[in-house]
């Protein structure tokens, strides 16, 4: 029977809290029990699991509201990679490089990444969004070799820069989240069960993400975006941003081409090189992913989820909903009212 820890902490400064929550994130030994951080404070309030799911690889989870920009730093004896499934929240990481400088990686709401992790201390610094949410897998460099050699030979180019290489730089693989992975990112996050089943609920769920991740890895191209310069990235990025905020009532094209200083036929193109799906399909996504969380976790009916997604039309609701979860928000709210 696995053993879980449980920590209370209530910060009452960041400082306090980074200290608290980058040892909780420093690498687990295969022998360690799952383990849970509960923070309840005026800086963060929320929960951060861990689990060993098993040797060399690793699951941890956040669900926080953050009332404030703050930092923390982990430590690694050994490199590794890290694939973050980002439901909402913005941070940062700076991860030291040999050479003397350092790499810099951001999570934005909505993204996969891949990235790799090298050996030493990373800082991270987190942005005081409303919510935090999300999941990782870290994996030994051994486990994520062992991957492209037994079950990527379709996407093992975009993987070898993975298997961390004598550089010692930082690599990542950027990309909107697919609705399957978000899918499983929100059950993981409201996982259903209790006591020992939990550990086997969440090593199922990480080898559907895994198994999920490396197919579209597979079948998706990377080309497009690899094209991009630095500046037309940030600008997409700033787009993705604004269409996050207002994802209810989203701007035209013509409205998002101007304040984010891009042409409307190079935000069109560019958005769709870099996160693999259309302007419009990414504010339905949206709309889509946040209707099912406000269904799982809401007392609000079907009918007052989709005016408040922005969906004026019940029956295009409803439809929009059973396209992309391949089940009727009806059946999704009486699942969680238990009829």
């Amino acid at each position: 029977m696995t053993v879980r820890s449980k920590l209370l902490v209530s910060p009452d400064d960041e400082k306090q809290f980074g200290q608290e929550i980058g040892k909780f994130l420093s690498p687990l030994h295969n022998d360690e029990p799952d383990a849970e951080l509960v923070i309840r404070g005026p800086i963060v309030d929320g929960r951060v699991e861990a689990y060993v799911v098993r040797p060399g690889l690793r699951l941890f989870t956040c669900d926080m509201k953050v009332r404030c920009n703050y930092e923390f730093t982990v430590e690694r004896e050994y490199p590794g990679v890290a694939l973050w499934l980002v439901l909402d929240g913005r941070c940062g990481a700076k991860f030291p490089h040999f050479r003397g400088h350092e790499d810099l990686l951001q999570l934005q709401p909505g993204q996969d990444v891949l990235g790799t992790i090298q050996s030493g201390r990373s800082t991270w610094m987190v942005r005081s969004d409303d919510s935090h949410r999300g999941v990782a897998l870290q994996m030994d460099v051994d486990t994520v070799a062992q991957l492209v050699s037994d079950y990527c030979e379709a996407s093992s180019g975009c993987l070898h820069p993975f298997i961390i290489e004598p550089d010692g730089s930082h690599k990542c693989i950027q990309r909107a989240l697919p609705p399957e992975l978000a899918v499983i990112a929100h059950q993981v996050l409201n996982c259903p069960v209790g006591g020992p089943a939990k550990h086997l609920f969440m090593e199922s769920k990480v080898l559907e993400i895994l198994a999920l991740y490396l197919a579209s890895l597979a079948s998706s191209s990377l080309q497009g975006a690899a094209l991009l310069n630095r500046r037309e990235r940030e600008h997409l990025e700033e787009a993705r941003y604004i269409l996050g905020m207002e994802y209810t009532d989203p701007p035209s094209l013509a409205a998002l081409s101007r304040r984010v200083g891009l042409n409307v036929f190079k935000l069109k193109r560019g958005f769709k090189d870099l996160f693999q799906i259309t302007v419009f399909g990414y504010v339905r996504r949206l709309r889509m992913e946040k209707a099912l969380v406000m269904l799982q976790t809401s007392e609000m009916n079907v009918g007052e989820v989709a005016v408040a997604m922005g969906c004026s039309c019940f029956g295009h609701f409803s439809v929009a909903f059973r396209k992309r979860f391949g089940i009727s928000p009806s059946d999704v709210k009486r699942a969680r009212m238990g009829k």
